[in-house]
């Protein structure tokens, strides 16, 4: 019997492992309704980003066998949706990437429990990490401390480590030096390009306003890249133009730029947008190739 494969609006790494079930009798369900958008009052900008970089996705997924299932008003639990296609359209197995929620996981757990229905849960792209690192890493530890980990993880990947495993620049970490006040600041802030939005982007924005209307956010103001190429220049820009100056001053605060330098690219890694060992291994490259013109505590 064939499987469901299931992706979730902020699952959209293009390494995604389910794509790698994909033949020619599995359904792949592109499921944009998510729960947590129903039961939390979501900033409307993060629904538009999400629900529109999806639809994008969807549009460069080159697969007969998929179902799309949109946000609408009445839309239900996923639990129920789950059901009511397993009845109409058996499948003998689901698989998903972990999801960001635990309370999705536990959902999916009940309801394949309950149907009969194997569920195999992959790991979440979106992380250069997994559980079972962490678990290698903290056994017999009598207690756990997220910058040791952090540190093992460096040595692991090999992120800005010298040929003896030490750290470049000598140290761990330069919190000291990331906390320069903006009377410190002697250069002009880059000014925020505006990222142009298109049909798809304004058709989400309208139907946001319409179904999640007591959410919060003014959709006007709207500047974020919702495919993974506008990910990937929004990333270039970053280090091209802010990186510089973003470690000393991460922690000042502008009452006439409210980004300052910081590189507002979390959403990108969050969906699935950007590859977050490809963005290190980037900023790596532009650390060692600016001859310290960017410094250790802005990489």
């Amino acid at each position: 019997m064939k499987s469901l494969l299931l992706i979730f609006p902020d699952q959209l790494s293009k390494n995604n492992k389910v794509f790698e079930r994909l033949d020619e009798q599995n359904l792949l369900l592109m499921y944009e309704p998510h729960d947590s958008f129903y039961e939390i009052a979501h900033h409307k900008h993060k629904l538009v980003f999400q629900i529109s970089s999806f639809r994008h996705f969807i549009e460069q997924i080159q697969y007969k066998n998929i179902k799309h299932e949109k946000i609408s008003k009445e839309s239900p639990k996923l639990i129920d949706y789950l059901s009511s296609l397993h009845s109409k359209d058996p499948f003998s197995s689901l698989c998903v990437s972990k999801p960001s929620e635990y309370k999705t996981l536990k959902d999916l757990m009940y309801f394949c429990q309950s149907s009969g229905v194997n569920l195999e849960v992959f790991e979440d792209n979106n992380f250069i990490t997994t559980d079972e690192d962490y678990k290698y890493w903290a056994k017999d530890k009598k207690s756990t401390i997220q910058e040791f980990y952090y540190r093992w993880l460096r040595k692991k990947f090999n992120i800005l480590m010298d040929e003896n495993s030490k750290p470049v620049g000598g140290k761990w970490n330069f919190d000291k030096e990331n906390r320069q006040s903006i009377s410190k600041l002697k250069s002009d802030i880059p000014n925020r390009n505006n990222i142009i939005t298109d049909q798809i982007t304004l058709e989400v924005m309208i139907e946001v306003e319409e179904i999640f209307n007591l959410s919060h956010g003014d959709l006007e103001n709207f500047n974020w890249a919702v495919t993974h190429k506008g990910a990937w220049d929004q990333f270039n820009i970053f280090i091209d133009k802010y990186l510089p100056h973003f470690g000393s001053f991460q922690d000042a605060i502008n009452k006439d730029s409210a980004f300052m330098f910081h590189s507002l690219l979390s959403p990108y890694f969050n969906s699935g947008l950007l590859d977050p060992l490809q963005c290190i291994s980037e900023v790596e490259k532009k650390y060692f190739e600016s001859k310290d013109a960017i410094p250790i505590n802005s990489s």
